[in-house]
């Protein structure tokens, strides 16, 4: 009786698992045709032919993003060509494209199972690229699935998260992100989500095996040799002051999974390819084809430093095409500033123009590649507008810099700004402002939300700026950091920080019911050019209400007070018609700020 109950339950599991996925059956790879499309945008299992020589040994190939989960065995990669000619059973595994790791890592299991019951194998090898490292870890340890994987090797995977996915949750950045196609499910892929989330929980799981992982890392973000090469040479080079060598998606630190094997040391001669090369078998598999033949260590790297520093710097500030009160201004004592610019069209015109907005005839330019361009300045106050949207990183040579740590890991981390400069002028910091731009973007689980930003101030103490969480609920906030010396300089940051217990935020999936709120406070029309209107419904609000408009750095632009009516109908035109275009906060009181776009 017990066995049949037991038979039951592993017949309606598989039935079940497999209602997650489609199951489609490739041919031979040499019938295989190039412009085969399978699901796009359905979870699909795809089957290999089994080869003649079939050894018993079976290779699951996950990418972790659908559309692209078809290039491990098509677009000319040999992964699919090479498995079979040596006797491997290939399986290729799409889960979903904005799922995040925890999603994928929960479909990723479900196919292991799958998979494993149809070959009648105790194991199978992962093969896993980018985003598909991390499911396979949440899959290996948190859902229970470690047992049934021999290896896991993890291609170009960002362990540690990538400053790309920090700019994605920026509003007015996000495109930047897109440039790489990878634009979905990069909330679980911040930097501050995998150091504040995924490490300490996956890595200090009671399951975890890091020795089961082989990771592969490149730095070559410049030696691209297929279609996507321009896009990782532009994401690539953005990465390289920040996170240092990378493949255009992940710095090669970020792929050192603690614990693991490591097959390439930094800027490792074998390893100057980009991220989509590294997906590839010409470049992949000679290396997973000899752990797998031989199941011990070949020779691996041991960094002389593995771990991921939480202390981010910044030598420079951002400025935005969208707002026109950004300026390029040179820091007192700096000679001339680099506008190191991304631009969403590959090529873009660029026009300057003085204080007086007096069109600049001349000015060099230097495009470098596409959707990048660097131009330096040594005049001050210059306006820059162009045919595409841009963001500018502005550099400048007077040796200041910005820092953000966090000094606590507790479950509402206290945020730590220093300001400094390395020429020991110090004078030029004295006075100096720091404050913030946060956005709540998701759960601890990586659930997404919706919300306002909001504007936070750093307190000064013993010349350092902090910025104390509790006041913050739980979930995944995205930051804005600027800090300013009216006149001396000012510098950004792109970060976040993670509040609440992780583990108790994974792992509780108790839903609150959900209401609808009656209350609503909006600008319109947003955007607007002339007119504008508040209406704010279902706030108890006092007589006289004040308002307060910033920018996107936190800066305040003005504040006025309105008299309150019983319509909370309020007519701000003339308030906000000496704006100048570009993006806005708008607090009202105490209790709520929107954004609002002036045209």
């Amino acid at each position: 009786m017990k066995l049949k109950i037991t038979l039951i339950a592993l017949f309606s599991c598989t039935i079940l698992c497999a209602q997650n996925f489609k199951e489609v059956q490739l041919p031979k790879p040499d019938k295989l045709n190039p412009f085969f499309i399978g699901p796009i945008l359905k979870s699909t299992i795809h089957y290999g032919a089994i080869p003649p020589n079939y050894n018993g040994k079976v290779i699951l190939f996950n990418h972790g993003y659908i559309d692209l989960n078809q290039s491990q065995f098509l677009f000319d990669n040999s992964f699919y060509r090479e498995a079979y000619k040596n006797g491997y059973q290939a399986v290729f595994v799409a889960t979903t494209r904005g799922g995040g790791i925890w999603k994928n890592g929960e479909l990723l299991a479900e196919s292991i199972d799958i998979i494993t019951q149809k070959f009648n194998v105790d194991q199978v090898y992962l093969v896993a690229h980018s985003n598909g490292g991390k499911a396979s870890e949440a899959a290996m340890f948190r859902y229970g699935k470690k047992n049934k994987v021999t290896k896991a090797f993890a291609l170009g995977t960002p362990f540690w998260g990538t400053h790309l996915a920090d700019i994605s949750q920026m509003p007015w950045l996000n495109w930047a992100w897109k440039l790489t196609g990878l634009n979905e499910g990069a909330r679980t892929s911040t930097t501050y989500y995998c150091r504040d989330v995924v490490r300490p929980y996956l890595d200090n799981h009671p399951d975890n095996e890091p020795e089961k992982f082989v990771t592969l890392g490149a730095s070559g973000f410049y030696k691209g040799s297929t279609i996507a090469a321009p896009a990782f040479l532009l994401t690539g080079g953005l990465l390289l002051p920040i996170e240092g060598a990378n493949d255009g998606v992940a710095a090669y630190k970020s792929t050192l999974r603690p614990g693991a094997d490591y097959i390439f040391k930094k800027n490792d001669p074998r390893a100057l390819f980009d991220h989509l090369n590294i997906s590839l078998g010409q470049f992949s598999w000679s290396y997973i084809k000899a752990y797998i033949e031989n199941n011990s260590k070949k020779n691996p790297i041991i960094p002389k430093n593995t771990d991921n520093p939480i202390k981010i710097e910044s030598n420079y500030y951002i400025i935005h095409s969208e707002n026109e009160y950004d300026k390029i201004i040179l820091d007192k004592n700096s000679k001339y500033a680099i506008a190191d610019i991304i631009h969403e069209k590959p090529t873009a015109n660029f026009q300057t123009f003085d204080k007086n907005h007096k069109k600049i005839q001349s000015f060099k330019k230097h495009s470098t590649h596409k959707h990048k361009t660097v131009i330096p300045f040594s005049e001050n106050k210059i306006t820059l507008e162009s045919n595409s949207r841009f963001a500018a990183f502005v550099k400048q040579n007077n040796g200041i810099k910005m820092s953000l740590e966090q000094i606590t890991n507790a479950k509402h981390p206290i945020l730590k700004v220093n300001l400094y400069s390395h020429k020991k002028d110090t004078q030029l910091l004295i006075g100096s402002k720091v404050r913030g731009i946060i956005i709540k973007t998701s759960k601890i689980d990586g659930t997404l939300l919706e919300n306002e930003p909001e504007v936070i101030f750093f307190n000064e103490k013993n010349n350092s700026f902090y910025f104390d969480t509790k006041t913050l609920d739980d979930g995944i906030y995205s930051l804005f950091l600027n800090s300013e010396n009216k006149n001396n300089f000012r510098r950004s940051i792109i970060s976040g920080f993670v509040v609440g217990d992780i583990t108790k935020g994974i792992t509780n999936k108790e839903e609150k019911p959900f209401y609808k709120s009656k209350k609503s406070i909006q600008i319109t029309p947003n955007p607007f050019k002339n007119k504008s209107f508040l209406s704010i419904n279902g706030y108890s609000l006092p007589k006289k209400l004040p308002i307060k408009i910033y920018d996107i750095t936190g800066k305040k632009i003005k504040s006025f007070i309105i008299i309150t009516n019983s319509d909370s109908q309020y007519n701000l035109s003339e308030k906000m018609q000496s704006l100048n275009r570009g993006i806005y906060l708008l607090k009202i009181g105490d209790f709520k700020t929107i954004k609002f776009f002036k045209e």
